[in-house]
C-alpha cells in the first residue's frame, strides 16, 4: 500500500519554501522547526528542507520520510503552507515522541494565525 504525498499536498518550488519561510510563523519544537503560512487552498501542503549539516544522503533521507510521514498522519483542516526543518536529533528520536512534538508545534504555529 503506497502512501504517497499528492502533487497537491507538496510544496514543490524554490519561491514556494521560501514564501512559507520569509512570511510565515515560525516555531521550534524539540526536534524541528515549522515554518507555517496560511494559504488558500482547501488542502495544507508540505516541505521538508533537509540540508547537509544534518549528516549524508541516508540521513536527510530518512529525516525527509520520517517528516512526510508525520505530516501524512496527522493532516488536521487545510489551509496551511507548512516547512518542516529537522533538526540534527531528529531520527533518532522514537516515532511516538516525533509524532507528539510535530503535533504540539504546529498547533502553536496554526494558532498565531487563527
Amino acid at each position: 500500500m503506497i502512501h504517497a504525498l499528492t502533487r497537491r499536498e507538496r510544496l514543490q518550488r524554490r519561491p514556494e519554501f521560501l514564501a512559507v519561510q520569509r512570511q510565515g510563523f515560525r516555531t521550534r519544537g524539540r526536534y524541528l522547526t515549522l515554518f507555517v503560512l496560511p494559504n488558500r487552498r482547501d488542502v495544507s501542503r508540505l516541505g521538508v528542507i533537509a540540508t547537509r549539516r544534518m549528516g549524508g544522503a541516508v540521513r536527510r533521507n530518512r529525516h525527509k520520510r520520517l517528516a512526510r510521514e508525520l505530516f501524512r498522519l496527522n493532516k488536521g483542516p487545510g489551509g496551511f503552507d507548512i516547512v518542516v526543518l529537522p533538526h540534527r536529533r531528529f531520527s533518532d528520536a522514537p516515532f511516538l515522541t516525533l509524532q507528539a512534538d510535530y503535533r504540539s508545534t504546529l498547533r502553536r504555529g496554526q494558532r498565531s494565525h487563527g
